[in-house]
C-alpha cells in the first residue's frame, strides 16, 4: 500500500490492530533493521537495493512487514508489491505499481516518487519475477529517484549480474537470512506464551526456523 502519511486524527483500522499484534511477536533481525534504518537516515544513501533471500518460512514476509512499519512511522511513503500478484512482464509490473500507488490518469509513478524526500518499494516473493530481473536492474530501477530504497525478498540468491554489472556492485546489499539465534528463539516463544520448561525441546526440534517455531509454539500452547 502506498501510504505517504496519515492524519493523526484518523480512526484506527483492523489492519492497525493486526500490525500491533505482529509487532509484539517480531524478534531478531537486528542487523537487517539497523541497516535499513541507516539507509533511510543517510543524506547520501549507501545503497539503492537491499536484496534479501532465504528458504521458505525463514521470515522474509514478516521482515518486510517490519520494514514497512519502520518507514511508515518515519512518514516515508511505502509501496508493497508481491510477485505472486503479477505476471513477470514489464507492462504488468508497471500496472501493478500504479495500482499500489493509487495513481489516476497520466500520473507517472517516477514523477510521483520524485516528489518525496524518501520512498520505499518492497517486493516480496521475488523468485517469481526471475524473468523480470534484467529489466528491473537495467531499465526500471535506474529511472527511480536516488532517494528511493528498493527491497527485494525471495528464495533464491541474487543473479551474478547484481555483483558484476557496472555500478550495481556498489549499490546493492545482499543478505542471506538465517534461522533465529537461540536467545531470539527463546524470546519469540515467550511472546507466544510457551512455558519456559518446554522451550529447550522446541528449540532442539526447530533449530530456530521461524515458521517451524510458530507452528510448534501453537501446538505447545494448546497442550500446556
Amino acid at each position: 500500500m502506498f501510504n505517504p502519511d496519515r492524519s493523526s486524527g484518523s480512526k484506527l483500522r483492523l489492519s492497525d490492530r493486526l500490525a500491533s499484534v505482529q509487532r509484539r511477536h517480531f524478534v531478531g533481525r537486528a542487523s537487517e533493521l539497523e541497516l535499513f534504518r541507516s539507509a533511510l537516515a543517510a543524506s547520501d544513501p549507501p545503497f539503492a537495493v537491499l536484496y534479501l533471500y532465504g528458504p521458505g518460512g525463514i521470515g522474509k514476509t514478516t521482515l518486510l512487514g517490519e520494514l514497512a512499519r519502520i518507514a511508515s512511522e518515519l512518514h516515508i511513503p511505502v509501496i508493497q508489491m508481491d510477485g505472486r500478484d503479477l505476471s513477470p512482464s514489464p507492462s504488468d509490473f508497471l500496472l501493478n505499481l500504479r495500482l499500489m500507488m493509487a495513481l489516476e490518469g497520466e500520473a507517472s509513478p517516477l514523477d510521483t516518487l520524485a516528489e518525496y524526500p524518501r520512498s520505499v518499494i518492497l517486493i516480496d516473493t521475488y523468485e517469481t519475477l526471475a524473468a523480470l530481473d534484467d529489466w528491473l536492474r537495467d531499465t526500471f530501477l535506474p529511472q527511480l529517484p536516488e532517494t528511493c530504497l528498493v527491497v527485494l525478498a525471495g528464495r533464491n540468491p541474487s543473479a551474478s549480474a547484481w555483483r558484476t554489472a557496472p555500478g550495481w556492485r556498489d549499490l546493492v546489499r545482499v543478505i542471506s537470512l538465517r534461522n533465529l539465534h537461540p536467545d531470539e528463539s527463546h524470546l519469540y516463544l515467550g511472546t507466544r506464551g510457551v512455558p519456559e520448561f518446554l522451550r529447550p525441546s522446541v528449540l532442539e526440534f526447530t533449530h530456530g526456523h521461524p515458521l517451524a517455531l510458530a507452528l510448534v509454539a501453537d501446538m505447545a500452547v494448546q497442550r500446556a
